[in-house]
């Protein structure tokens, strides 16, 4: 017996129902990238930063430019040295 062709509409019908799956698989992929990220944001320090001078680093560190440090960056404070890759605990949670 041969089989019918599927007709245009319904290859639509199913790309649209793709999208959908697509779209919340998305939505629930972002949604864990984001706490992984705020995992290491948090094992870094960036609560002692505020929230404005965290998204301001983040918007330099995503378009590769070196941000001006700030008087009153808890990274500056005296005695403190820059937080490297260990010292941050990087990859404790992941």
């Amino acid at each position: 017996m041969a089989k019918k062709k599927p007709s245009a509409l319904d290859a639509l019908t199913r790309l649209n129902e793709e999208r959908r799956v697509l779209e919340t698989r998305g939505a629930d992929v972002r949604r864990a990238a984001a706490l992984e990220l705020g995992y290491a944001v948090l094992d870094a320090g960036g609560a002692d930063l505020g929230i404005a001078r965290l998204k301001e680093l983040v918007t330099f560190a995503t378009a590769g430019e070196n941000p001006a440090p700030r008087k009153d960056d808890p990274a500056l404070a005296p005695g403190s040295e820059p937080m490297t890759p260990a010292k941050r605990g990087e990859g404790s949670h992941g």
